[in-house]
């Protein structure tokens, strides 16, 4: 009797299957349009997404609004960024070059170190400061100078301890040109894609950097707190080996102890 039950169950599986792969394959295909309009750089998820999940995503990303998170909008490539050492009281100090008069030169930067503040300053090639920024562990900056040449830029360490910087000038955006009357609107989603894995590589490497940074600072709170509490047990020690060697004098030599009334 279980066998003839099995029987069946296999036949009204096949059955379910074959039904599945004749609508498979009577579906017609239809071609993929190519849509002039698309632009892998600018957001459009309403193509892709329903109404309804795009709805949520915005309450999502309104819903996380950290302050003070620019860099995350800098659409930097970590394969393209210097790490470098500032020493205390320091400066280093780098150039980029300005084509023309208002050519944009931008930059992200993020301190990795446990003391993690860090001075910047822009000077144009006449040596005039033309852009300040200070205290801060991360930023991103822009600045549009009014003349060409080669401008400086300087991460200043005005404290007692040097730190690890990581500075970024290349964007991922000006590395994948896309030209849209030249390929197809597979290649524009796959450029669009490569964009956003890019975008994703470069949160995961400053999320590592902060990482980073927030260990060595309990690795210093760590140190301090173990020197304090064995310099506490030190001074303990030594109190009550004081105050057993009284107590013993005054036991030995009962004649100098003090009576109170």
């Amino acid at each position: 009797m279980r066998a003839l039950l099995l029987l069946l169950l296999a036949v009204a599986t096949l059955r379910t299957a074959a039904a599945d792969v004749e609508v498979v394959t009577a579906a017609p295909s239809r071609p993929v349009a190519e849509d002039a309009d698309f632009d892998p750089y600018t957001e459009q998820t309403a193509p892709l997404i329903e109404p309804v999940a795009a709805e949520r995503r915005e309450e999502r990303e309104a819903a996380y609004a950290p302050k003070n998170r620019h860099v995350e909008t800098f659409d930097f490539d970590p394969s393209e960024g210097l790490t470098f050492f500032v020493a205390a009281g320091e400066r280093e100090c780098f150039f980029q070059d300005a084509k023309s008069v208002g050519d944009a030169l931008g930059g992200a930067y993020v301190v990795s170190s446990a003391d993690s503040h860090i001075d910047l300053e822009v000077k144009n090639p006449e040596g005039a400061t033309i852009y300040r920024r200070l205290g801060d562990a991360e930023g991103q900056y822009e600045v549009h100078p009014s003349m060409a040449g080669v401008h400086e830029l300087c991460f200043i360490n005005s404290d007692s301890d040097g730190k690890l910087v990581t500075h970024v000038t290349k964007t991922l955006q000006s590395q994948h040109p896309v030209e849209r009357e030249h390929v197809s609107v597979l290649a524009k989603y796959a450029s669009h894609l490569d964009i956003r894995l890019g975008e994703l590589e470069s949160e995961q490497r400053l999320h590592q950097i902060r990482t980073e940074r927030h260990i060595k600072v309990e690795e210093t709170t760590s140190k301090r707190v173990s020197f304090y509490g064995t310099l506490e047990c030190v001074v303990y020690l030594l109190v009550c080996f004081f105050q057993v060697y009284y107590i013993k004098s005054l036991l030995d030599n009962p004649s100098k102890a003090r009576t109170w009334a």
